[in-house]
């Protein structure tokens, strides 16, 4: 971990603002994303936690609730109703039977490709409105981001 860089005020004000602007406007577009995608059946955050699922052919619930950052009593009661309605299976493992893993019924594979085209389309408008060169700044700043808030947690 880097030791943190003092700023002038002006500066740590202007990103306090930026900061709390950017995460307004976050909350704002996930409030209107509490229903399904469109073109999709499955809302925004059924499919952060079937994400996982593209690449593999059955995850314990503990490792989708990790990949999707909710707990996994969260991720239970979704995979409830993604079981009811038909898009996921979940089975005891052989291994151990107080795991279960959660698989993709072939409905839920087209519900999760239709919502992974809906989720890179958003992206894509969001980075089409900036240059090229904001656009490389932007990937960079994110991932520095994105590592600093994980350490501090």
């Amino acid at each position: 971990m880097t030791a943190p860089i003092s700023a002038p005020p002006a500066t740590a004000d202007e990103f306090t603002l930026a900061w709390e602007a950017f995460f307004r406007a976050t909350r704002r577009a996930r409030g209107r994303a509490t229903g399904p995608l469109e073109g999709s059946v499955l809302s925004l955050a059924q499919y952060h936690l079937l994400e996982a699922l593209r690449g593999a052919e059955e995850l314990p619930v503990s490792d989708l609730a990790a990949s999707a950052g909710v707990a996994p009593p969260t991720a239970t009661r979704m995979l409830d109703a993604l079981v009811r309605d038909g898009l996921v299976e979940r089975t005891p493992a052989a291994h151990d039977r107080r795991v279960v893993l959660v698989s993709l019924t072939a409905a839920g594979h087209d519900a999760v490709h239709a919502a992974a085209e809906r989720v890179a389309a958003s992206r894509a408008r969001v980075r089409d409105h900036l240059t090229p060169a904001e656009q490389e700044r932007a990937a960079t700043l994110l991932r520095r981001l994105a590592a600093i808030v994980e350490d501090l947690h």
